[in-house]
């Protein structure tokens, strides 16, 4: 252990929780749902699980924020607890607690359970303590009273997305139509028929990543559809679409269809005009002309022409992949299969040497390549794969005009 402070705190104020220590140690939950513990027990003891708050904090689907939640009811870190009022049952809420439960304390707990009412910051085993604490000592809160925190947040996420009741509803449209982009120009009219007609959970899904929908659209320079268009075609779900093009950046494994296309993509685009100075004794071989200078501007251009795909070649090395626009993911469903040492293969490494691009350098064990089609009748293998680049450079082309 070091002698010098390794881990440097600010001062503490009202924006701060206090967990122990177990919740991010104990090495049955996975990482994720550490997190997703700590994050939750840092919010007031009122707060309600929703998972499109944690679908949306946590940057991830709502199959893994479900998984997440049920290693927390798994390990008695969380337990889902039905209300009731006039003696019939309501709604069921997630409790969260900050020491793990056994199947005897479940049992054995009352029926009127006080989880969710507010606690001292040392409350006794069987009920909370009668004296109020301050704001700034609560061990759940990390701030109970701006208007624009995230309880304040979550809450309209709560009342928008899985409330059934008509003014409920109403004010869920009205909150996120008013954040529309094309609101100005619209019909609300028509937004509104599309809202009411979405279940709860896709309400509460469309209010967590419309956000990132208008961002990823912005980044892709798109239009951003007609509200109405937008709720009744459920757009949102487009980010987890790859071939959309306001889908989230996804990781393509090396020497996969997506990942050649990506690298066919970037060897597309012009090397940069400078490169690094040859030696002395090289600059003179070039200086001198003939087919050894060509060869030797030939191996630079290969070599630092396109840093893009160098990185890509060496992340592929050690069997990581690359993240590939969805226009070239479009593309890349058209690729072919060539086997390595095939013919077709031997064509494409040819036209790539008469190119001047850098050919794909695959570990032993990687047997198959992806290329742009070819005719299907092709009998001159050289003349088809030149044919089939063009096209393939075509097709970019067209996909790069139609984003701008």
């Amino acid at each position: 252990m070091s002698g010098e402070a390794t881990i440097r705190r600010g001062a503490r104020n009202a924006r701060y929780a206090a967990i122990p220590n177990h919740v991010f140690e104990d090495d049955r939950l996975s990482m994720e749902a550490r997190w997703l513990l700590g994050y939750l027990l840092s919010k007031p003891d009122n707060w309600t699980v929703v998972v499109g708050d944690i679908v949306k904090k946590g940057g991830c689907g709502r199959d893994k924020a479900r998984k997440m939640i049920a290693e927390l009811v798994e390990y008695g870190y969380a337990e889902r607890e039905q209300s009731r009022a006039d003696g019939k049952f309501g709604a069921s809420n997630l409790v969260i607690f900050d020491e793990p439960r056994s199947p005897d304390d479940v049992q054995s707990e009352p029926s009127d359970s006080v989880a969710f009412l507010p606690q001292t910051e040392m409350p006794a085993p069987a009920k909370p303590s009668p004296v109020k604490p301050a704001p700034a000592k609560s061990a759940h809160s990390n701030n109970l009273e701006s208007s624009n925190t995230d309880y304040q947040q979550e809450r309209d996420a709560r009342d928008e997305g899985s409330e059934d009741k008509p003014e409920a509803v109403e004010r869920a449209f009205r909150r996120w139509y008013a954040k529309w982009p094309t609101r100005d120009k619209d019909s609300e009219y028509a937004a509104r028929k599309a809202w009411q007609k979405l279940s709860p959970e896709q309400r509460a899904e469309c209010i967590a990543k419309s956000p990132t929908y208008i961002e990823r659209a912005e980044k892709a320079k798109i239009s951003v559809p007609w509200a109405g268009a937008f709720l009744t075609g459920r757009d949102w779900e487009k980010l987890e679409d790859p071939k959309s093009d306001v889908a989230l950046p996804i990781v393509h494994g090396a020497y996969t269809r997506a990942w050649h296309a990506g690298r066919c993509a970037e060897l597309l685009k012009p090397p940069p005009a400078t490169m690094p100075a040859l030696p002395p004794l090289l600059r003179a071989l070039v200086a001198k002309g003939g087919e050894k200078a060509e060869a030797i501007l030939r191996e630079r251009r290969v070599k630092h022409g396109w840093p893009k795909v160098n990185t890509m070649d060496e992340r592929a090395q050690d069997h990581k992949g690359m993240t590939v626009p969805p226009s070239i993911f479009r593309i890349s469903e058209g690729f072919t299969s060539t086997r390595r040492n095939g013919e077709l293969c031997a064509a494409w490494e040819r036209y790539f040497a008469r190119c001047g691009l850098p050919w794909v350098p695959a570990p032993a064990g990687v047997e198959w390549f992806f290329f742009p089609p070819i005719a299907a009748d092709a009998t001159d293998l050289d003349a088809a794969v030149r044919e089939a680049w063009a096209a393939f450079e075509q097709q970019v082309n067209e996909g790069l005009s139609n984003d701008a």
